[in-house]
């Protein structure tokens, strides 16, 4: 399939015109949209297992809650290597930076993982090296990855409503995520989930912050990720 096959391929999804035209727009205009969703876990309810509205097949998969040190002794082996793979940084230090790491295990196969920062200033390197200035309260869903065998089977929304629900009870009131205008499936797991648009930035696909939109009305704040001289 060339790449015009794969981004036609996209109208087929619910929400797929939007973004084909998205993916036109980046080809013709050399600039990349990103959506800022969030969930407000302050008028959020999370019942307990199967009142998730899980099949019984994701009722099998354990939930894995990584934020100490000590989490991090007590996981296996195996487990710590699989999330390792995806994560972009180590898990060991993800946790050292003040970010927690979840999971959905099934024997010993990670489905989904994902990992939430609780610094008040996010690092990005993608869409560009951004400083993402959160609102006191929020936290920062960085990456959400579902292996292959396990995509298409609601795997990543169980995961989102499980770790809506861990973070709610660390005391937090909002969780913010970025995601490509293009991400069709992410953008339809997410607003499944409860997630609502809450602004856009605009960059160059050279990697140039162009544009934010709506963001500072609700106390986030976007800026180049300032170089360190030495």
């Amino acid at each position: 399939m060339n790449i015009w096959q794969e981004r036609l391929s996209l109208l087929k999804y619910k929400g797929g015109l939007k973004a084909a035209l998205f993916w036109l727009i980046k080809i013709l205009g050399r600039i990349e949209i990103h959506f800022f969703y969030a969930i407000d876990l302050t008028r959020q309810q999370y019942p307990t297992s199967q009142a998730f509205g899980e099949s019984p097949e994701r009722d099998t998969f354990h939930f894995l809650s990584l934020n100490t040190a000590q989490d991090l002794i007590m996981c296996p082996y195996e487990l710590i290597e699989q999330i390792n793979l995806q994560s972009g940084r180590s898990v060991s230090r993800l946790i050292h930076e003040d970010a927690g790491v979840y999971a959905l295990i099934q024997q010993k196969q990670v489905v989904s993982q994902t990992n939430i920062d609780h610094s008040t200033i996010i690092q990005v390197d993608s869409p560009a090296a951004l400083d993402i200035h959160l609102h006191p309260g929020d936290v920062f869903l960085g990456y959400l990855y579902t292996y292959p065998d396990y995509r298409g089977k609601g795997a990543a929304a169980a995961l989102l409503r499980k770790v809506g629900k861990a973070t709610q009870n660390r005391g937090y009131s909002r969780i913010v995520t970025h995601i490509r205008s293009t991400n069709v499936a992410s953008l339809n797991t997410f607003k499944k989930c409860g997630w609502s648009s809450i602004g856009w930035i605009v960059t160059s696909v050279r990697g140039r912050l162009l544009l934010t939109g709506h963001l500072s009305r609700i106390g986030i704040t976007i800026s180049p990720t300032k170089q360190i001289k030495h």
